[in-house]
């Protein structure tokens, strides 16, 4: 009978996380979505504002174009619940002579 040896767990590990490591960034590469503008050739990536603005939200950064930005987003997408939650952040935290006369007259007509 032939013995067989057992590498050490230790070089295993490394070997495992450096193949991990190529593999994750190979399909991160493949992930995200450059677009070209046609008249200038240069490239560009789409940002999705809103779910960028929802994120600094929940991290505790308040500002009136924040919530201001948000609140009417989810009013034009139909979403009186969170464009409400929105709203009463900005309506409770800031004064009416900053906030647009747009955002005073939607935030009206979802508190009825």
């Amino acid at each position: 009978m032939k013995k067989t040896t057992v590498k050490p767990l230790k070089n295993n590990l490394g070997l495992f996380f450096s193949f991990a490591f190529i593999f994750s960034a190979i399909i991160n590469a493949y992930s995200q979505t450059v677009q070209y503008d046609s008249i200038n050739n240069k490239k560009y990536i789409l940002v999705d504002v809103q779910k960028t603005y929802e994120r600094i939200a929940n991290q505790g950064y308040e500002s009136i174009e924040i919530y201001e930005f948000l609140g009417n987003y989810y009013y034009e997408n139909n979403n009186p619940r969170k464009s409400k939650l929105y709203f009463d952040k900005l309506f409770g935290k800031y004064d009416l002579s900053k906030i647009s006369p747009k955002s005073i007259e939607r935030y009206k007509s979802i508190k009825k």
